[in-house]
């Protein structure tokens, strides 16, 4: 179960130390994830310019998963 143990690794290190969970007050595209069910509540922070994601950032609480995939994501979708 080597590539299990990596997922892990690499969701524990993103919920851990995430890069862009923090406040982006110059965003011009805010979008609220809500899952009732667990209770996980994201706010996804966007700056767009000339239909380029410029900066991204995320606030809010939930599980690791969640907090880890949105950290990943933001990575994947800048520029």
């Amino acid at each position: 179960m080597k590539s299990r143990s990596f997922y892990n690794e690499i969701l524990t290190e993103h919920n851990l130390r995430p890069e862009y969970k923090h406040d982006l007050p110059d965003a011009n595209i805010v979008l609220e994830g809500v899952n009732p069910n667990c209770g996980d509540d994201i706010f996804l922070k966007l700056k767009v310019e000339n239909d380029v994601i410029e900066d991204g950032a995320f606030v809010g609480d939930g599980c690791a998963i969640s907090q880890a995939s949105a950290d990943i994501m933001l990575g994947m979708i800048l520029g």
